[in-house]
């Protein structure tokens, strides 16, 4: 790679970075400006490396996809209560970890195909996950299966970590009470 090409990728991932930075710290749409001036480059550098800030804000998650998903990897197994145990950690986890992204996408989500395929792609990712490490899901009416992706997600993780404002230990502890009573009847 030449001088200018490795210049060009590195002030690439400095604008990517700098958005990435920002929505953690709570700006959840930041603007070109915001973001080239935390980057230290120029606005147009932004559109330079990005069509748009829709772009910008796909390769954003796209980036918080490849850091943190592979948590969801890592082995689960044991009897019931281990592996519910494990995946409520594996997914409180994530759920930390891409919480400031995933409610950028979600004020995008109605705006942006691109976002909301993300988005939906990700949901059925989790309830895969659920269904490969819970067999015990097959015994469970639809309605009560449902149920169970619902208090698993990210939306319900959400609630009890921002409206309730419950540390992540009571978080945890609200999920898997929960599940584990709807799972081992």
């Amino acid at each position: 790679m030449d001088g200018r090409t490795a210049r060009a990728a590195k002030n690439r991932q400095a604008v990517l970075e700098a958005a990435l930075a920002l929505i953690d710290e709570g700006n959840l749409q930041p603007t070109a400006q915001a973001v080239a001036e935390r980057a230290g480059v120029a606005t147009r550098s932004v559109y330079h490396h990005f069509r748009d800030l829709e772009t910008l804000y796909v390769d954003a998650a796209q980036t918080q996809i490849a850091r943190h998903w592979v948590v969801l990897l890592e082995p689960v197994d044991g009897d019931l209560a281990e592996r519910i145990d494990r995946l409520v950690t594996l997914r409180s986890e994530l759920f930390e970890n891409v919480a400031s992204t995933r409610r950028a996408a979600l004020l995008r989500e109605h705006e942006s195909v691109v976002l909301s395929e993300r988005l939906t792609e990700s949901r059925a990712a989790l309830r895969a996950h659920l269904r490969t490490h819970l067999p015990e899901l097959d015994a469970l009416d639809s309605a009560a299966r449902e149920a169970v992706f619902a208090i698993c997600s990210w939306e319900t993780w959400d609630v009890l970590r921002r409206h309730q404002t419950l540390p992540v230990d009571a978080a945890r502890a609200a999920v898997t009470a929960v599940l584990s009573r709807m799972l081992s009847d």
